[in-house]
């Protein structure tokens, strides 16, 4: 097995990960080594790969064999190669031939500029070590003859060449670049570079230039993908840093193939981590259908197969634990926080378990007064989940009874307590001085809200 297949299995990951939401990645049931999270696979194969190169490199400062300065100059090259593709993982070809707006370029059209311009500089550079090696001075071969001298070798696209084969065909260009002048000495890397410039710059300068030029196109193949409404989103934003971790890898071998064999353990385990990665995205959202159905076999089946999902989170990017207090599944919430699930301010207080809630009070006490993702506030989720035990802790610590839920309830501690029903976390509220007038969304006030609910008691304290 050579680096290709670590190549090759890289790009499978980058391509069933492209297209998970920030949920998903944020969801359990995945875990590289010790840490948690779908999206580790992208950051813990980063990682990886970055711990490989440094080894790579390691190896060949030892063997005699370090990178020499036209390697050094191509993997550059290779780093603004792999920052492009990663720019069009998960893109639908079509929407490559679509131009942002009239008169701009699709990204079809970068890619040929690219491809055309690369070419010519390959040739000016093969132009200037012809010249050098026969001790004569460099010129550019005139046009008509400069494509025959890489037809054969490195046929370019058609004119009418689609996406896909504008891309096979840069990327033939690319590596029949590297493969030519990998093993270029410092001497050859001085042998001028012929081309538009009056004064003609060093081999060097012109593979420098590959590497700008890339870098030039590939932001306008950025902002033309902007354009067209493609935001990347936090999978996409992994994926350049994984590319540019592999970029980091094929850029210590050139010039050491005899190394390629170094990849074989990593392209295996980053193979298995593309199934892994699916199932995982798979179980969790079973897990969180079975628990909205209350099925509690289910959650234990899922669990029993995977403890990590107890770190599962929706759609929404809520927890597991907090899903199965909406759900109102109770016993279900503390199920899964006794398999060891890792409970957050909100889902402890939404739960009742008031240890969590205790230490992170003690670790920075202003996070009593902190918003959920969904917009409310510890004490809110207590008192409408009755957890009466943890909001008398929060009443009693100072949180904030006048917080307004920042969402389309808008409702305060008071409304809270009295949907949850709970009696004597009304009583605290009003003892601590709650607005009994405070309207939430649509008008409600908490007396409104007590009446609908036929709750005498409070009903009374109300009128009290």
């Amino acid at each position: 097995m050579t680096h290709s297949h670590l190549t090759q299995s890289i790009e499978q990951l980058a391509a069933a990960m492209t297209h998970l939401t920030d949920a998903e990645l944020g969801s359990g049931g995945y875990a590289w080594g010790d840490y948690s999270g779908v999206r580790m696979a992208l950051l813990g194969t980063a990682q990886d790969l970055d711990a490989l190169a440094a080894r790579l490199l390691a190896q060949r400062s030892t063997t005699g064999n370090p990178p020499s300065h036209a390697q050094l100059l191509l993997a550059h090259h290779r780093a603004a190669y792999r920052a492009l593709l990663a720019l069009l993982v998960g893109i639908n070809p079509a929407e490559l031939t679509r131009a942002p707006a009239q008169g701009e370029w699709p990204v079809t059209e970068a890619l040929r500029h690219i491809d055309d311009a690369e070419r010519a500089f390959f040739i000016s550079i093969l132009a200037g070590l012809a010249a050098q090696a026969k001790g004569e001075e460099a010129a550019m071969p005139p046009r008509e003859q400069r494509a025959a001298l890489l037809a054969e070798a490195d046929p370019a696209a058609t004119e009418d060449a689609g996406p896909e084969e504008r891309l096979a065909a840069y990327a033939r260009l690319h590596f029949l670049v590297e493969a030519k002048l990998v093993g270029l000495s410092d001497a050859q890397l001085e042998a001028r570079s012929p081309f538009w410039e009056p004064a003609q710059p060093s081999v060097a300068f012109r593979i420098g230039r590959f590497t700008a030029h890339l870098r030039e196109h590939t932001v306008q193949v950025e902002k033309t993908l902007l354009a067209l409404g493609h935001i990347p989103g936090e999978a996409a934003l992994h994926i350049r840093t994984l590319f540019g971790a592999l970029a980091r890898v094929e850029g210590a071998l050139l010039g050491a193939a005899e190394l390629a064999d170094e990849c074989a353990e990593l392209a295996q385990t980053v193979g298995r981590r593309v199934q892994g990665v699916a199932q995982a995205v798979a179980d969790s959202a079973a897990l969180i259908a079975a628990i909205r159905a209350g099925d509690a076999p289910g959650v234990d089946a899922l669990l029993a197969q995977n403890p990590r999902l107890v770190d599962a989170c929706d759609e929404n990017q809520q927890s597991a634990v907090l899903v199965a207090a909406y759900a109102h599944q109770f016993a279900i919430a503390q199920k899964l926080r006794k398999a060891g699930a890792e409970l957050d301010l909100f889902s402890a207080a939404a739960i009742g378990y008031l240890p969590e809630v205790e230490a992170y009070y003690n670790w920075k006490a202003e996070t009593i007064n902190r918003f959920a993702k969904d917009g409310f506030t510890p004490l809110q989720l207590a008192c409408y989940f009755g957890q009466a035990e943890v909001a008398l802790f929060l009443i009693e610590k100072g949180a904030d009874i006048h917080a307004v839920s920042q969402n389309g309830a808008t409702l305060q501690a008071i409304h809270a307590a009295v949907a949850g029903r709970n009696a004597a976390t009304v009583r605290a509220l009003l003892d601590a001085g709650a607005d009994i007038h405070a309207q939430q969304a649509g008008g409600f006030t908490p007396l409104m809200g007590a009446e609908q609910n036929g709750d005498e008691e409070i009903v009374g304290m109300l009128q009290a």
